[in-house]
């Protein structure tokens, strides 16, 4: 089999002489070699290497129009790419000074003529046996550098596979934290006020007009705690996907007509107006969709809206938009920073850790929204300038 190998090596023969040419092929073709090539122009024989990639070189040293030292310099750069290209030169040339320059230029053997026909064949045997081993550790080499930029490959991808657990393991160490900080306060202060409020009606010295007028605000704590609770048990639902969808038509304009009459007085309060916006349609079509999850979207955006609008207005509405129907909620509040669009959209977060003591709230709403939409097949978007207001568009199929 090695034997094989070798006979099938290519070899080109270099030399001016047709005579010198004949003996070395007759001599390779005695041996069994199958492949080769030769010429008597020494400056063909860079292309011809290019061309078909020898295994062997066979040179003459004393050649027109350039020596065989000169050919040895022109394949300096090829033989640098290729680990190991054997020269044997064979020269009438016998000074010492020859063989000295034509090792020191590359040559790897050297022979004088008139040369042992035998000795040559050994001889070339000898050099593409080195070849040969020379190209088995090359390949092995090459085998195992891909195996290495494998195992690499695989290393590199568990690293960052660690680095993404790493991080979500962090992110959820922050979630968990958020979460114990943010239901603490959200619970404590409407209890508080329940437990306050609760005393103060238990005290027998006040009036029960007095005891009437704290009344509202016993409402709107327990209120904020339920909205708490509530706001809780979706995220919930929606994180661990258990959010159950009952589609059935619905007098859409009724329900965000009841949303506006929620929110009148709190607006009234503040001093801005809410507008309610409804196409032409009353009784002319349904929404089909799940009524409780479109209420609560509904309820979180103008919620939102209403509690970052200091000045100005809330409006909210619809219209219809071929086979779906385009929502929205607009108000002339405070903004979102554009660096904060995408991050608003995280469970228990609002713009900034500084406005989110200053404005109530459990940081879930816009979470829950864009989850519950996801469910029924919306779509969430959103405009906003810092300080000049926030518009949140939503789109439904009307069937």
């Amino acid at each position: 089999m090695f034997d094989l190998v070798l006979k099938s090596a290519k070899i080109i023969i270099v030399d001016d002489e047709v005579a010198n040419i004949d003996i070395l092929e007759g001599l390779l073709e005695f041996q069994g070699f199958e492949n080769i090539f030769t010429t008597t122009d020494p400056t063909v024989v860079r292309g011809l290497c290019e061309k078909i990639k020898p295994d062997l070189i066979l040179l003459d040293l004393m050649m027109a129009p350039i020596s065989g030292f000169e050919v040895m310099k022109q394949l300096k750069e090829y033989r640098f790419r290729d680990s190991y290209l054997p020269v044997l030169v064979l020269t009438a040339d016998i000074t010492a000074e020859a063989r000295q320059q034509a090792l020191s230029g590359g040559a790897n053997d050297f022979l004088t003529k008139p040369f042992d026909l035998i000795e040559v064949g050994l001889r070339i045997r000898n050099l593409l046996q080195t070849r040969y081993l020379y190209k088995q550790v090359e390949n092995q080499n090459q085998v195992l550098e891909e195996k290495v930029k494998e195992r690499t490959s695989e290393l590199e991808k568990l690293n960052r596979e660690l680095i993404v657990a790493r991080n979500q393991a962090e992110a959820g160490d922050r979630l968990k934290t958020a979460f114990i900080r943010n239901i603490s306060h959200e619970i404590r202060t409407p209890m508080n006020g329940i437990m306050g409020i609760s005393s103060l009606l238990a005290d027998q010295e006040l009036s029960t007009a007095e005891k009437i007028e704290y009344i509202p605000f016993l409402r709107s704590s327990i209120n904020r705690m339920i909205g708490t609770f509530t706001d809780y048990l979706d995220i919930s639902l929606i994180v661990s996907d258990n959010v159950v969808t009952l589609f059935k038509p619905f007098d859409i304009n009724k329900e965000l007509r009841e949303v506006e009459h929620k929110y009148l007085q709190v607006c009234q309060g503040k001093k801005i107006t809410l507008n309610l916006h409804l196409p032409d349609n009353d009784g002319k079509f349904k929404l089909n969709t799940d009524k409780e999850l479109f209420i609560k979207i509904v309820n979180h955006l103008v919620d939102n809206a209403v509690k970052f609008t200091n000045a100005g207005s809330v409006t909210f509405g619809y219209s219809l938009n071929g086979d779906s129907l385009g929502f929205f909620v607009e108000d002339t509040g405070i903004g979102i920073g554009n660096e904060a669009r995408q991050r608003i959209f995280e469970t228990f977060t609002q713009e900034n850790t500084h406005i989110s003591r200053d404005y109530e709230g459990s940081g879930l709403g816009l979470s829950i929204v864009r989850g519950f939409l996801k469910r029924i097949g919306g779509d969430l978007s959103l405009e906003s300038e810092k300080g000049q207001g926030t518009a949140f568009y939503f789109t439904l199929p009307l069937h």
